[in-house]
C-alpha cells in the first residue's frame, strides 16, 4: 500500500484540516502539528500559522493529482508529496530544499518510499487504536500515552484523549511533555459532571442511601459522613443498619455511632425501613448503610431495590474502591443501576496510585461525584469530590488534598 504525506499551512487549525480532508480525504492521518511564524526569513516575528502534518493511503480516496512531469525532469516518489499552503499569491521560484532532498533519497534508494510507507502504516494504527504502540505516537505523545496507560485510563477515554491533543496540542506543539500532562489534565477535568455533594436544607430532611459491593467502605464512609455533618452543620443524624449478614458489621456500625453520639436502628425489610424514616421526622439527616452485594447476585440487588422502596431516599450513592479494576466497576455500575444510583462515593484513594479507572468510570457512566475517602481514621481522611484534584493525582501520585 502506498502512502502519501503532506504537510499544511493555514492561519487556523480548522482552515488547515479543511485542507487536509480537501487533499487527501476524510481518512487521512495527522502525523504532526505546531506554529510556525510568517513575515521573515527568521520565522520570527510576524502572524503565527499552524502547520498540519499528514498521510493518507494513495489508493483510497479523492486525492488530487499531480500533473504528469515535465521531459528530462527528474522523478520523484509519487507517495511523499510536498507542502501545501492556504491559497495566497506565490512566486515562481525553483524547487524547495525539502523537494531536493526526496529527490535525491529516491534516486539513492530505491526503497525508501516503500519503507516510508510502511512506517506510516505502523503509525497509523497507532494513532487509529490510540494506545496500542505509544512509541510511534509524535514528540512527547507517546510518554504521555504510556503515563495514562500505567493509570489504567479506558482504552476509549485514552484513545480520545490522545486525538483530541494530536490535533489541538496548543502553542507548544507535542515536543514537550509537561504542557501535555496539563493539557490532558484539563481536558480530563472537563469530562467530569460537575460534583454533587449531599447539600442539607433548613426544615427538610434528606434520607442518603449509599450501596455498593462487599468491601467497598460503606460503613465507615456513612460514619464519616455523620461525623462531617454533626461538625460542619451541627445536624441532627440517624444511622439505620440494612447490612445485618456480614459479621461484626452491626458491632462495626454501633461503635462508630457511640464515638458520634449518634443512634442507630437496624431495619430487616421494607416495612421496617418506612416505618423507621416515617417516624424520625426530627432529625436532618439519615443515613442508610446498605449489605454489600455482589454484581452478579441479581436477586440480591432486587430485594435491596424493594427495602429502599421504603425509605425513599433523596439520594443514592454508589460507593467503590478506587482500587478495583476498571471492568469490577462497570459490573458494579450495570448492577446497581436498577435501584437509583445519581452520584458516586470513591474510597481507598490511599491504597492505589492507579487512578484511571476510577476517573474513566466517572466519565463514562455521566454520574456526579459526592466524596471521596483517602486513609483509614475514622472521623477523618473525608473530603467532597474535586475532579481537578482526582486527574491531578493521576499524574503525579500523590496523597490527595482535602
Amino acid at each position: 500500500m502506498s502512502m502519501r504525506i503532506k504537510k499544511y499551512v493555514a492561519d487556523s487549525m480548522p482552515e488547515a484540516l479543511k485542507l487536509v480532508k480537501a487533499d487527501l480525504g476524510p481518512k487521512a492521518v495527522i502525523l504532526n502539528t505546531r506554529t510556525v511564524k510568517k513575515g521573515s526569513k527568521l520565522g520570527i516575528l510576524g502572524k503565527g500559522q499552524v502547520e498540519v502534518t499528514a498521510a493518507a493511503d494513495a489508493t483510497r480516496g479523492k486525492i488530487r493529482k499531480k500533473p504528469a512531469p515535465k521531459k528530462n525532469a527528474t522523478s520523484q516518489p509519487s507517495d511523499v508529496d510536498q507542502e501545501v499552503r492556504a491559497p495566497r499569491p506565490t512566486s515562481a521560484s525553483g524547487p524547495s530544499r525539502t523537494q531536493v532532498k526526496k529527490e535525491k533519497a529516491a534516486q539513492t534508494d530505491p526503497d525508501w518510499a516503500n519503507r516510508l510507507s510502511q512506517q506510516i502504516q505502523r503509525l497509523q494504527a497507532s494513532v487509529q487504536s490510540g494506545i496500542r504502540h505509544s512509541p510511534l505516537l509524535p514528540g512527547a505523545l507517546g510518554v504521555l500515552s504510556e503515563q495514562l496507560q500505567e493509570a489504567e485510563l479506558g482504552d476509549g477515554l485514552l484513545e480520545e484523549l490522545l486525538n483530541g491533543i494530536l490535533l489541538e496540542p496548543g502553542d507548544g506543539g507535542l515536543k514537550d511533555l509537561k504542557p501535555l500532562q496539563i493539557l490532558a489534565r484539563i481536558q480530563l477535568t472537563s469530562r467530569f459532571r460537575k460534583p454533587a455533594p449531599t447539600r442539607l436544607g433548613k426544615g427538610v430532611r434528606t434520607v442518603v442511601a449509599l450501596v455498593g459491593p462487599s468491601g467497598a467502605g460503606k460503613t465507615t464512609a456513612a460514619a464519616r459522613m455523620v461525623a462531617h455533618f454533626k461538625k460542619e452543620h451541627q445536624a441532627k443524624a440517624l444511622l439505620v443498619a440494612a447490612d445485618t449478614d456480614r459479621v461484626g458489621g452491626l458491632e462495626q456500625l454501633r461503635a462508630f455511632a457511640g464515638i458520634l453520639d449518634t443512634p442507630v436502628v437496624v431495619v430487616r425489610n421494607p416495612e421496617e425501613m418506612e416505618e423507621t424514616v416515617r417516624s424520625h421526622r426530627d432529625v436532618e439527616l439519615i443515613l442508610l448503610d446498605t449489605a454489600g452485594i455482589s454484581p452478579i447476585a441479581t436477586d440480591q440487588v432486587d430485594q435491596l431495590a424493594t427495602l429502599l422502596q421504603g425509605a425513599g431516599p433523596s439520594e443514592v450513592h454508589l460507593v467503590l474502591g478506587a482500587s478495583n479494576g476498571l471492568q469490577h466497576m462497570r459490573d458494579a455500575l450495570e448492577a446497581y443501576a436498577r435501584v437509583g444510583v445519581d452520584r458516586l462515593f470513591l474510597t481507598k484513594l490511599d491504597e492505589t496510585s492507579r487512578l484511571g479507572a476510577a476517573c474513566t468510570l466517572a466519565i463514562e457512566s455521566g454520574l456526579a461525584l459526592s466524596y471521596i475517602t483517602d486513609g483509614r481514621d475514622v472521623p477523618g481522611n473525608f473530603h467532597p469530590a474535586d475532579p481537578l484534584a482526582l486527574c491531578e493525582m493521576l499524574f503525579q501520585r500523590r496523597a490527595y488534598a482535602g
